[in-house]
């Protein structure tokens, strides 16, 4: 989620601030509709990657299952908004990268979740992405993509690394 979920009324301008989590993962455009974070399994110590984390909301409520987070998105504004607002938390890091370039950074076999909720799958050539992504994750590891359907509802497609 970001400011298109939740857009200020006009006249208005919102103020940066830390947030704390929010309480739950939100993987469709309805909040507390949907399943929670047990989709992802246990998440104490993995390493999970959002591919397109906007302004981090998901990646900061995993963290309070014990996570260790990495949001990256193109856009740096978004970036900027992110470690605005939970740049204080442990475990949480914020990269202005291409999802691609970030994955292949990393150690093969590493990342043991990959997210991209209305992500960097919605925007780009999903061939490099998912080869990136079958190179970064342990097997066993979990990709969970979330794609708009149509006006009102959402695609949730959970795969795993063999």
């Amino acid at each position: 989620m970001d400011d298109r979920d939740h857009p200020t009324p006009p006249g208005r301008r919102r103020a940066a601030e830390r947030l704390t989590p929010p309480a739950r993962l939100e993987l469709t455009r309805r909040p507390g509709n949907g399943p929670d974070a047990s989709l992802l399994g246990d998440l104490a110590g993995a390493l999970v990657v959002e591919l397109g984390c906007g302004s981090g909301h998901n990646l900061a409520h995993l963290t309070t299952h014990g996570a260790r987070c990495v949001g990256v998105d193109s856009n740096p504004v978004k970036i900027h908004r992110a470690r605005t607002l939970y740049g204080h938390l442990p475990r949480l890091q914020f990269r202005h990268e291409s999802a691609a370039d970030c994955l292949r950074g990393l150690r093969p076999g590493s990342v043991d979740a990959c997210l991209s909720i209305f992500g960097a799958f919605s925007f780009i050539d999903p061939r490099p992405l998912l080869a990136a992504v079958a190179i970064a994750l342990r097997p066993g590891g979990r990709l969970l993509i979330v794609l708009r359907a149509d006006d009102r509802h959402d695609y949730i497609t959970v795969l795993t690394r063999r």
